[in-house]
């Protein structure tokens, strides 16, 4: 009977200790479980870290929120022509010649297009269909040392090689004469583009022709609204020359 009672006494010790036991287990469970929701939301914030540092986006969003650039002839053969555009207000001109501000076109040489048409056409000859692809990243002009290289085709606008009278990166690329094989654009260290470049068979032969240049001079809306309101006093000069004449 001692035995038995010694037996019962010795099963209940065990079954406490079994208990304690378990009890830890829950202990320690419950105490790793608030690390471990720690270790997860700082591999979140490492992994948003390091996802807004890379910012990786097309140079075109850039370019549109820089908002002004002026534009010349890449290898200064006319130093006179020169170009400003507003892309935010869809504003710009071309000394002496056009200008839109707000919904008013002046000069121009088609009397049936509105400021909506000179605009477009603008940004689709002086910016061309290199600048407004979307192709183009900044990650990738980064890796490319701020200089890309690449074909035509890649940038190519089918729907303005259909016009009439495409734009001339276009118009180039359909004069198979030309040879238009490769284009080069420059960006400065802003991810903005500074010049481009194209490779193809003009006066001089086969070889890289400079194209257009791109600078920044205007600090803001109303350095550019300076700008524009000259050019558009030389416009409405030369008009009124014209018809005295």
């Amino acid at each position: 009977m001692e035995a038995v009672l010694q037996n019962f006494i010795i099963l209940v010790e065990w079954m406490d200790m079994m208990k304690e036991v378990k009890q830890s287990i829950k202990r320690k469970l419950w105490l790793q479980f608030p690390k471990m929701i720690v270790v997860v939301l700082v591999v979140m914030l490492i992994a948003v870290f390091l996802s807004s540092c890379s910012n990786n986006q097309p140079a075109l969003n850039v370019l549109k929120k820089k908002q002004f650039v002026m534009i010349k002839m890449g290898d200064s053969t006319d130093e006179h022509f020169e170009v400003g555009v507003d892309l935010e207000k869809k504003e710009y001109y071309y000394n002496d010649e056009t200008a839109v501000k707000d919904d008013t076109v002046y000069g121009g040489y088609k009397a049936d297009w509105d400021r909506k048409q000179y605009y477009k056409s603008a940004v689709n000859e002086e910016l061309s269909s290199v600048l407004l692809s979307k192709k183009i990243t900044t990650d990738e002009i980064k890796k490319s040392n701020y200089q890309i290289t690449s074909s035509p085709k890649r940038f190519l606008d089918d729907k303005l090689m259909k016009e009439e009278y495409p734009p001339e990166f276009e118009a180039i690329y359909l004069k198979k004469n030309r040879q238009f094989s490769k284009v080069r654009i420059t960006y400065n260290k802003e991810f903005l583009p500074t010049r481009i470049e194209w490779y193809y068979k003009g006066e001089e032969g086969l070889k890289w022709y400079p194209w257009r240049t791109y600078s920044y001079p205007f600090k803001n809306k109303s350095d550019f609204d300076k700008k524009l309101d000259e050019e558009i006093e030389n416009i409405k000069e030369i008009q009124e020359e014209n018809e005295g004449d």
